[in-house]
C-alpha cells in the first residue's frame, strides 16, 4: 500500500481577524448569504422613513435639533478647527434652515457663516443649486450680489433627516 486514502486536515489559521458587524451589517450579511443560497431576500428590518411632523410643534422641534447639531458643529470647530471636518455644504444647509423665515440669505454672509473660504463656498452653493436643494436669486440692482435661499426639496430632505435623526 502506498499511502492512506484520507487525507489530513490542513493546518488551522492561527492570523485570524476578528472584525466586529454592527445590526446592519448583520443584516446586511444574513439578507446576502441567502441570495447566494438561492432563497429570497428578506425584508429590511428598518422602517420605510415617515414623514417629517408639520405642525408647530414639530416643526419647533425639528429646528431645535437643526440648532443642536449647528451648535455641536461650531463648538467642535473650535477645539479641532474647521479644515478637520470641513462639511460646508452641510453647513450652508444648517445655516439656510435655521434662517428660513422666508427672508433669503446673501451668498457673501452665507459662505462667511459656513466657515469656508470664499471660493469653496461659492462652490458648494453652486453644487446646491444644481442639486435643487437651494434657490439662488439675483440681486436687483447689484450683479455681484446673489440670494441664496432653501429649495422646497432642500427643506423637505433636511426635515425628514432631522426627524429620523433626532427622535
Amino acid at each position: 500500500m502506498t499511502g492512506s486514502p484520507h487525507r489530513s486536515p490542513p493546518p488551522l489559521q492561527t492570523d485570524v481577524q476578528v472584525v466586529l458587524l454592527s445590526g446592519r451589517d448583520r443584516e446586511d450579511a444574513a439578507r446576502l448569504l441567502s441570495l447566494i443560497a438561492g432563497g429570497k431576500p428578506e425584508p429590511q428590518a428598518t422602517p420605510p422613513p415617515q414623514a417629517p411632523d408639520e405642525s408647530q410643534a414639530g416643526k419647533d422641534r425639528l429646528k431645535a435639533c437643526a440648532r443642536r447639531l449647528y451648535e455641536e458643529r461650531q463648538r467642535r470647530n473650535l477645539h479641532f478647527g474647521s479644515q478637520m471636518f470641513g462639511e460646508p455644504a452641510w453647513e450652508i444647509l444648517l445655516i439656510l434652515y435655521l434662517e428660513d423665515s422666508g427672508e433669503r440669505q446673501a451668498q457673501a454672509r452665507l459662505v462667511e457663516l459656513s466657515g469656508a473660504s470664499r471660493s469653496t463656498g461659492q462652490r458648494w452653493v453652486d453644487h446646491l443649486v444644481r442639486k435643487e436643494l437651494a434657490k439662488r436669486e439675483e440681486h436687483p440692482t447689484d450683479r455681484r450680489r446673489n440670494f441664496i435661499s432653501l429649495s422646497d426639496k432642500g427643506r423637505h430632505l433636511l426635515e425628514l433627516y432631522l426627524s429620523e435623526t433626532c427622535r
